[in-house]
């Protein structure tokens, strides 16, 4: 195999595929956990921007007009073939997160701030909406399969924690290598 590597043209392609992941690592993958965090946190942020926007007793109307009913169906009441039944939350815990809370991570994951906690927020309201309130709906099922990814990568070096990362790392607070 050693004698595969030498070769002028092996050396070549090697040093070329080196270059290629490089500019991929260093350049594309901080663009696409961006956009896959603005993408998320946009639709967040105008959701819950359209529930707040007329008040508190606008966004418990809204829960209770708009996903209430849909818990009430309860889709998923029979899995496996049994009887199972879901509770709906009460009314003003399912405003609150369906509309500030919903800002609240929406804001985060966009500054890339506790950038893996927010997308996990996302993932579980996501999955909620995917398995109570709107089985079916597509893009609920998007959000679910771009927030693992920002939960297990991080939300990249174009991110506030990445920043924060970067100061602990530089003044020794925050070191990788040390043993429990």
């Amino acid at each position: 195999m050693t004698a595969l590597t030498d070769k002028p043209l092996v050396q070549k392609l090697l040093k070329l595929s080196a270059w290629k992941l490089w500019v991929l690592e260093t350049f594309a993958a901080p663009l696409a956990l961006l956009a896959a965090r603005l993408y998320v946190g946009m639709e967040f942020w105008n959701s819950g921007r359209e529930k707040s926007a007329e008040g508190w007793e606008h966004a418990k109307d809204t829960f209770d007009a708009l996903f209430k009913p849909e818990f009430e169906k309860n889709h998923v009441k029979h899995w496996l073939g049994m009887d199972i039944s879901f509770p709906v939350p009460p009314t003003a815990l399912g405003a609150f997160g369906t509309t500030y809370v919903e800002i609240a991570l929406a804001v985060l994951l966009m500054l890339g701030l506790a950038g893996r906690g927010a997308a996990f927020g996302i993932f579980v309201m996501a999955f909620t909406i995917q398995t109570f309130v709107y089985p079916g709906d597509e893009e609920s099922i998007y959000w679910m399969v771009i927030m693992p990814i920002l939960v297990c990568v991080g939300p990249g070096t174009l991110s506030i924690d990445w920043l924060i990362r970067r100061k602990l790392l530089k003044n020794g607070l925050y070191d990788t290598k040390k043993t429990a």
